[in-house]
């Protein structure tokens, strides 16, 4: 096509006239000048319409472009961040695959994909990268070593890190490949959402590819949180073991076992219990079992039936047991009056008859109480106390500030004035001094019930009869101690009970009393019917919350700090053997040396620490994966679009090619010639039919 205004050209030249002129010589030289002139002008008229013809040819052929400055190209290099979440959710297990090695295949396809001399990085959920791979094949062989999930990082801590290694590329094109099971606990919630949407506004040239390796219709049974009422027992007490079954898409009847370990470390089973469950059900499961001997007690809850996701089938549970706990209650004469209602409270003549109550009471008077050896208690409790001498708050603070517990319920022996029991009292121990009796009709109306000595009243908060239990009479007191903090108070704003610190101790006041009195009663918490029942709750809270078996922790989550104090017989011991489900190694206490701190808690299991033998001292802890780390339950792909632009946050899943994956990311990088080809083109004829107006201009 380009040969025909070549040939049009050279066959529409124009003949030269012959004219009859005589000055021919001065016509030799106009002769010349024209010529080459004219050639000029022929030329470049030839030139624009071959040009023409070239650029109509391209157009037609709709060119596609690629340039490595201004648009990044598909075939250029790039710089590409694989995060793999590699959280134990990603052991599920379906058609003999984990979602897991799939995540891996997937990974190893779209490293082949990446074109030639790309930046690439593998990142996975159990830790942090500070830097790209040294080259293709560590890649490969990084994501070939992702053979167990069991990661903690979540999948906004794993992203982050992706991306902060990407926006130190100097390469034009970033893309970042997810790849994850699409688990509703990560994706379902407007915290994830919002989250997402200022990542997607802040860094608008990072490319994301969601990679769904999940299982579109999954199927598990799953043991939820384990829960203990107390860590911390006595030999004669009866510990409740709860948790729940999830059942997500399966149904049928699932065996709950307990078992709990030997001296020998033998697996003993002590309890259990038949389900019948249907897909979406969860389940109470909940067992009973008697403390023993003293020492750590280990054991597990499992379901005997495995399935995809064996890991959440076992949650593990340590207690620690002692001897019943000793607690001193004091009193005003006559002794056994005045503390009846109070011991039956904590420890109820029912259950000490049998021998299964986990405190040992002994009741004394005010006189005897400067005589008393408090060592080796747990707790006092003062009942109603008059002012004390100095020497025997003294005695109380040694007590409390040692470890043990501190109760003192005013009453009227404090006295119509207080100079005198301010005078006297101790100014650590008490968290703050007595203003004036006060009458009313009050009840006890807590705001909140987060603190340890509320935690079962959670379970019926809203339905407690709080206001069938009235108090007629207490203690107005003065500005409350730094240390010290409101855990319940009256219906008028005033503080009912004071909860403080004082060393390792803990200290309650009740500004109203616990005795019968000689006068009228003060209050009917601990009335003798039964809508009295949250004083006798609330009293054997107290109890526990003063003996420390309520803040004791010994049940952890995978990845949380395992912090257990030390005995106070044990303080001089340097170092000790740590049993992990991963091995055993040495570890040292605090610099203190009254604590033990353990960091490496990423597995789920029991955990042991020992010092000196069978003979020696013991101590320990279980860890457990949270209940929503193995949740299946997919993420709503319904309301995707409107929650993010598909161009902006797609989803891959295995039916797609990683191919049209790729073609995707090089299609955001391509752009077309043809419009700007026409638009030459338009110019150039433009341009060609202006000159050859000129040229071929025939004269009148």
């Amino acid at each position: 096509m380009v040969a025909i205004p070549i040939v049009l050209h050279l066959a529409m030249r124009e003949r030269p006239r012959k004219l009859e002129f005589p000055a021919l010589r001065f016509l030799q030289i106009r002769k010349e000048s024209n010529r080459r002139r004219l050639k000029i002008r022929h030329l470049l008229l030839l030139l624009l319409r071959c040009l023409a013809v070239l650029l109509l040819a391209f157009a037609l052929a709709r060119p596609v472009f690629h340039s490595s400055s201004f648009f990044s190209a598909g075939s250029a290099p790039v710089a590409a961040a694989i995060a793999f979440d590699t959280r134990p959710r990603m052991n599920y297990l379906r058609e003999n695959k984990t979602r897991l090695q799939v995540a891996r295949d997937v990974g190893l396809e779209v490293i082949e994909q990446l074109p030639k001399g790309s930046q690439i990085v593998v990142l996975d959920s159990t830790g942090p990268r500070s830097q790209f791979d040294r080259d293709r094949g560590a890649s490969i062989d990084r994501i070939a070593q992702l053979a167990d999930a069991d990661g903690a990082a979540d999948l906004n801590t794993l992203v982050d890190n992706a991306i902060a290694l990407l926006e130190k590329s100097d390469q034009p094109r970033k893309e970042l490949y997810l790849l994850t099971d699409m688990g509703a606990v990560d994706w379902d919630s407007q915290a994830t959402e919002a989250t997402w949407k200022r990542r997607l506004e802040k860094y608008p040239d990072i490319h994301f590819s969601l990679l769904d390796v999940g299982v579109e219709n999954p199927t598990n049974a799953s043991l939820g949180n384990l829960r203990l009422d107390r860590t911390v027992v006595s030999e004669k007490d009866l510990i409740r073991i709860r948790t729940e079954l999830r059942c997500t898409g399966c149904s049928g009847r699932q065996l709950a076992e307990c078992f709990v370990f030997d001296r020998n470390g033998a697996a003993e089973k002590k309890g259990e219990k038949w389900i019948d469950c249907n897909a979406g059900d969860t389940l109470p499961v909940e067992f009973q079992i008697r403390a023993g001997d003293q020492g750590v007690l280990q054991g597990y809850v499992e379901l005997s039936k495995q399935d995809g996701l064996p890991i959440d089938n076992r949650r593990y549970f340590t207690i620690s047991i002692r001897d019943p706990y000793q607690i001193l209650i004091v009193a005003p004469e006559p002794v056994q009056q005045q503390s009846r209602t109070l011991s039956t409270a904590i420890a109820p003549p029912t259950l000490s008859q049998q021998g299964e109550t986990r405190y040992e009471l002994e009741s004394i008077s005010y006189a005897a109480l400067a005589n008393e050896n408090l060592d080796g208690l747990d707790a006092v409790w003062l009942l109603d106390p008059p002012p004390l001498s100095a020497e025997q708050w003294n005695h109380l603070l040694t007590l409390v500030d040692a470890g043990g517990g501190l109760a003192i319920a005013l009453g009227s022996n404090a006295g119509m004035t207080p100079e005198v029991f301010n005078a006297t009292a101790s100014p650590e121990i008490m968290p703050a001094k007595l203003l004036r009796q006060w009458r009313g009709d009050l009840y006890l109306a807590p705001q909140r019930l987060e603190h340890p000595l509320l935690q079962r009243f959670k379970a019926r908060e809203g339905s407690i009869p709080w206001r069938e239990n009235p108090v007629f009479k207490i203690w107005e007191v003065g500005p409350i101690s730094q240390e010290s903090r409101v855990v319940i108070p009256y219906d008028n704003g005033k503080p009912a009970l004071i909860a403080g610190d004082l060393g390792r101790g803990r200290v309650l006041l009740l500004t109203t009393s616990l005795s019968p009195g000689t006068g009228k009663l003060w209050n009917e918490l601990l009335a003798p019917r039964e809508m009295a029942w949250p004083g006798f709750v609330l009293v054997g809270m107290m109890a526990e919350y003063l003996v420390g078996s309520t803040g004791a922790q010994l049940n952890y989550r995978t990845g949380e700090l395992a912090s257990l104090p030390v005995y106070a017989e044990d303080r001089n011991i340097d170092s000790y053997l740590l049993q992990s489900p991963t091995g055993s190694r040495r570890i040292a206490p605090d610099d203190q040396g009254d604590q033990i701190l353990v960091t490496s808690t990423e597995f789920s299991g029991n955990y042991r620490i020992g010092a000196g033998g069978n003979e020696g001292t013991e101590y320990g802890f279980s860890v457990n994966l949270p209940a929503e780390q193995t949740d299946l339950t997919r993420a709503d792909r319904i309301d995707w679009a409107q929650r993010y632009s598909e161009d902006r946050l797609p989803i891959h899943t295995l039916t797609d090619s990683l191919n049209r994956l790729r073609e995707d990311a090089e299609a955001k990088t391509k752009w077309e010639a043809a419009p700007w080809l026409l638009l030459a083109l338009s110019i150039v004829v433009a341009t060609e039919g202006l000159l050859a107006t000129f040229f071929y201009q025939r004269p009148k």
